[in-house]
């Protein structure tokens, strides 16, 4: 693999990879809003609920491609797609292999393997489709830390791909306004307003 080609796969790997990083932030930031801000979340429940539960399916099966092996635009896939040839390749001349081997390892540690493992099967047997027989969910339920681990491992490695390789500094922060929250404080500001004079006419 040539930079060129390296450019082009992480370019296609960005479109999962950041979706998932902005649907974990989503997913945590409406989640605390039970205790931020109850007076909205209760207002708009149903709303919210559903919200929480499309972002949980896209989130589930974005990371299901960036962790498994068999995706074709999986990290680990990238990683053995780089280490073909690699001595005979222009990337050596940027890291080792064996600096290679060590930026790859923290995807297949066996930490980051077990939480794969149950956002698989709950992709496969409830989001995918409706298993008649099924692990029971409690048993594969993934928690938001666990979430924030596989995101973490897949931003550290492509940042640093991005910075060995072409020299680029990436951040992948969104500001206040992308990110839109603020809207909750609208919806908690007019809930006091009709509280205090009632519905406009």
């Amino acid at each position: 693999m040539n930079r060129s080609e390296l450019k082009s796969e992480i370019s296609e790997i960005m479109k999962i990879f950041l979706p998932a990083k902005y649907y974990a932030l989503d997913f945590q930031f409406i989640c605390q809003l039970k205790y931020n801000n109850p007076v909205v979340y209760r207002t708009y429940q149903y709303f919210f609920e559903r919200i929480i539960h499309s972002i949980s399916v896209s989130l589930i099966l974005d990371l299901c491609i960036l962790f498994n092996n068999k995706e074709k635009f999986s990290l680990d896939r990238l990683c053995n797609k780089i280490m073909q040839d690699y001595n005979k390749s222009e990337l050596n001349t940027y890291l080792s292999l064996d600096d290679f081997n060590l930026l790859c390892r923290p995807l297949k540690a066996d930490r980051i393997n077990l939480i794969f493992n149950k956002i698989k099967n709950t992709r496969d047997e409830y989001y995918a489709h409706l298993d008649r027989t099924r692990t029971p969910f409690d048993l594969i339920k993934v928690s938001g830390k666990e979430i924030n681990e596989l995101i973490s491992v897949a931003e550290q490695f492509l940042k640093q791909l991005e910075l060995t390789y072409f020299g680029n500094d990436v951040k992948f922060d969104l500001s206040d306004g992308e990110l839109g929250y603020k809207f909750v404080t609208h919806l908690d500001e007019w809930n006091k307003y009709r509280e205090k004079y009632g519905l406009l006419q």
